[in-house]
C-alpha cells in the first residue's frame, strides 16, 4: 500500500541523512516526502535547516516558492521567488512563477466583476475591482520587463503578456514598444 511505501521512503532518507546530515538535497527530499504526507510542521523544520546550511542557494528558494504555491501559501511563495531572484537575478523560472502567482489574483476579481449587476452600488464596486485588477497588472510590469531584459527571444509569452497588460491599462507607448519588439524577434 501507498502509506507503507512512503514510510519506507522516509526510513531510507533518514538512514541516508544519518550518514550525510548536512546534505541539502537529502534534507529537501525528506522535506518533500513530509510535505506530500501533510506533515507541514516537519516540512517547515527541514526547510529551515536546508536554508541555514545553504542560505545563498537560489534554487532552494525557488523550490520553496513552488511548494508554498502548491500549499496555497501565496504570500510565502512570493517571498521565496523574490529571494531566489535576489540571489540569482537571471533565474527566469522564478520571474515566470512570480508573474503567474500575481496574475492568479485576477481570476477572483474577474469572477466578482462578472457577477455584479447594474445598480449604482454595484457599478461603484465594479470600478473599485477594475482598479484593483489594474494594480495587479502594474505589479507584473517590472517583473516582466526584467525577464524580457534577461532574454527577449525565449520569453515571447512574457512580451505578449506585457503587451496585453499595456493595452488593458491604456499605456500606448508600452504597447507599441512590445509590439515592435515582437515584430523584431519574429523577423530574425
Amino acid at each position: 500500500d501507498n502509506l507503507g511505501m512512503q514510510d519506507k521512503a522516509i526510513q531510507a532518507v533518514e538512514e541516508a541523512r544519518a550518514e550525510n546530515p548536512t546534505d541539502v538535497d537529502l534534507i529537501l527530499t525528506e522535506a518533500n516526502i513530509n510535505f506530500r504526507l501533510g506533515n507541514n510542521e516537519r516540512y517547515s523544520v527541514l526547510v529551515a535547516e536546508a536554508i541555514e546550511l545553504d542560505p545563498n542557494n537560489a534554487t532552494l528558494y525557488y523550490n520553496l516558492g513552488v511548494v508554498s504555491s502548491e500549499l496555497d501559501r501565496k504570500i510565502e511563495a512570493e517571498i521565496y521567488y523574490k529571494k531566489a531572484i535576489q540571489i540569482d537575478p537571471k533565474m527566469q523560472n522564478a520571474y515566470l512563477n512570480l508573474v503567474s502567482l500575481i496574475l492568479e489574483q485576477e481570476n477572483a476579481i474577474v469572477e466578482e466583476m462578472n457577477s455584479l449587476g447594474t445598480s449604482r452600488a454595484e457599478n461603484k464596486k465594479y470600478d473599485e475591482l477594475k482598479l484593483k485588477r489594474q494594480g495587479i497588472y502594474m505589479e507584473c510590469v517590472p517583473v516582466l520587463k526584467k525577464l524580457i531584459q534577461i532574454d527577449s527571444k525565449s520569453n515571447i509569452d512574457a512580451i505578449q503578456t506585457l503587451k496585453n497588460i499595456y493595452a488593458t491599462v491604456g499605456d500606448t507607448v508600452g504597447f507599441n514598444e512590445m509590439k515592435a519588439l515582437l515584430k523584431e524577434i519574429e523577423s530574425k
